[in-house]
């Protein structure tokens, strides 16, 4: 569960080389998840308060205040606040074909997805200044254009990579494999054993590795897949919760509605009416 502000956006012209897609400023509840899920864009996150991890490739990232880290397009993640000090981050989605080498030229690359950052209070500025360009007219979308270069030009100037020890730990390969298997079967009904038999090892083993690196069951993580699934589902298309449902492998839409609010604090249908330009999702009073 967490609170948010965010802002999403569809570019009214075409942008090659670098545009804005969204962002946003999350507080979050112990253990708060966010994943397994692949984007279109370059997702950078700034972490403002707290610690938390990031797995991406085989390898989890153990993170805090002050440092960020890099989701690829294209490239499953996923990343969890901390049970005892959840954090709180910014984050900003950028696309274009010049994204890819700024980030390089910085040393944010295939090898290493994690960076130290200094002037926290100026990242966290640029993003809630563009909560104020909401609406859809070119005015607004220059001015977006601008804040992402801003937020670039600020990550050049303040950032290092390995300017302090990043704990870093390479997963078990079982586990890797498992989460290629959940990554790409979970709108269908896999389960532990499936997904065991399909590796040759036995379920309960395999459910300790996978506990001891990710940190949840494996039945947890298939379901967060689907619902973030949902989520993305819900923002960006007009199919009815029945067909979401569907699509993400949940029975029916009562069982995509309860499994939903468990995770997200909401009704699907709240939060998709949330999604529309800039809004704010927090738990619902019943559940608080």
């Amino acid at each position: 569960m967490e609170e948010s502000i965010f802002l999403i956006k569809n570019p009214l012209n075409l942008h090659t080389d670098c545009y804005f897609s969204y962002c946003g400023f999350a507080k979050t509840e112990p253990r708060h998840s966010f994943g397994p899920a692949i984007r279109e864009q370059y997702l950078i996150h700034i972490i403002l308060e707290g610690e938390g991890y990031y797995s991406v490739k085989n390898q989890k990232y153990s993170l805090k205040k002050g440092q960020g880290f890099v989701i690829p397009p294209n490239i499953s993640t996923f990343y969890q606040s901390d049970e005892n000090n959840p954090w709180s981050y910014i984050w900003i989605g950028i696309g274009g074909e010049l994204i890819g080498s700024y980030l390089d030229y910085i040393g944010i690359r295939t090898d290493h997805f994690s960076f130290d950052v200094q002037n926290l209070s100026d990242f966290k500025a640029i993003i809630f200044e563009c909560f104020a360009y909401e609406h859809d007219d070119l005015i607004n979308e220059i001015v977006l254009q601008k804040q992402v270069y801003k937020f670039l030009e600020l990550l050049v100037k303040s950032s290092a990579i390995h300017k302090r020890d990043i704990n870093t730990k390479k997963m078990n390969p079982y586990v890797s494999q498992a989460l290629e298997i959940i990554v790409k079967n979970a709108h269908e009904n896999i389960s532990v054993a499936s997904i065991s038999d399909q590796l040759s090892i036995s379920p309960s083993y395999l459910s300790r590795l996978f506990k001891k690196d990710i940190g949840s069951s494996i039945k947890e993580y298939i379901n967060e897949i689907r619902i973030t699934i949902g989520c993305d589902l819900l923002a960006s298309t007009d199919y009815s919760i029945q067909e979401i449902s569907e699509m993400t492998g949940f029975s029916g839409s009562q069982a995509f509605s309860k499994a939903f609010k468990q995770s997200r604090g909401i009704q699907p249908t709240l939060y998709r009416k949330k999604r529309l330009g800039v809004g704010q999702i927090r738990p619902e009073k019943n559940n608080l």
